[in-house]
Formats: structure tokens, sequence, C-alpha cells
């Protein structure tokens, strides 16, 4: 009966594995495709209204996905509770240590270039930067998609086969 119950256990330890695998895949997935909203909204919002960027964070805050909406929140306080730091520095510091958003490097990377633009330059040159990152994230969406429709599945298959490969091995 122990022996079952083991069984059973690591089976299930094992699937939760290959689950959360899957599960990281759509988060990434989700949290690329809500960037790329987001940067079409800071590029409207910067070209065409000028507004200021912790208006904007507030505003992206409230209409990102979760865990996007974090992000964009923690800029928003940091920019609030610590006015004299620049922004680059709040939203490089922020994307860096957003591990909750499952980024890849590369992808964690063209964000917190992003963030040595905004709010430095004209709001020409923050629009082309916008553009740029925009295009960049657009691929990487899609990317995400691909990897998580391949993979997404295989992960959860996965787990339950360790799982069984395992008690097969103990038994």
């Amino acid at each position: 009966m122990i022996k079952i119950i083991g069984a059973i256990i690591l089976v299930g330890a094992a699937a939760v594995l290959g689950f959360s695998a899957a599960a990281n895949l759509n988060t990434r997935e989700r949290v690329l495709s809500g960037f790329s909203r987001a940067l079409d909204i800071m590029h409207s919002e910067i070209g065409q209204y000028l507004t200021p960027l912790d208006e904007l964070m507030s505003k992206l805050s409230g209409i990102s996905p979760v865990p996007l909406d974090g992000f964009f929140k923690q800029c928003f306080e940091e920019m609030k509770n610590k006015p004299d730091t620049p922004f680059r520095f709040i939203w490089v510091k922020n994307i860096k240590h957003a591990d909750y958003l499952r980024l890849r490097g590369e992808e964690t990377e063209v964000i917190a270039a992003l963030g040595n633009v905004l709010g430095r330059y004209s709001a020409e040159e923050q629009k082309l930067a916008i553009e740029h990152a925009s295009r960049c994230v657009e691929s990487m969406s899609q990317s995400a998609s691909r990897d998580r429709k391949r993979l997404g599945g295989f992960y959860a298959k996965l787990g339950i086969i360790c799982g069984i490969a395992v008690v097969i091995v103990f038994i």
C-alpha cells in the first residue's frame, strides 16, 4: 500500500513539473504579446500626446495582463517614491529582476534597451526606439507562440512519462 502511494506521489510530482514547464511557456507568450500591445500604446501616447512617463506607467499597469501589469506598476511606484532616480535605471532594474515574466535573456535585453531611450530624448527619437523594440518583441512573441505550440504538450507528457519511469525503476 505504501509503495502504491509513493508511486502515485512520484508520478504526480513529475507531472506537476512537466505542467509547470508548459505553464512557463504560456506565461512567456502572454507577456510578450502584452508587451507588444503596451509598446503600441506607448508609441501613440508618447508620439501624439506627449504623455509623461509616470502617467503612462500608471495607465499601462491598469490595462496590461497579469503578470505584466506588475512590471508597469513597479515602475510607476518607484518613479513616485524615488523622483530623483532616472527612469532608465528604474526600467532596467525592474525588467532585469522580473523573473516572474519568464522572459529569456535576449527578450529581456531588447526591452531593457528601450528604457535607455524613454524619457531622455525627443518624442520622435523615442517613437523610433519604440518601433524598433516593437518589431523585435513581435518577432519574439511569434517565436514564443511557436515554442508553446511545439513544446507545451511535450513538457506535460514528458513529466508524466518521467514519473512513471522513476516508479518502474524503484519497483
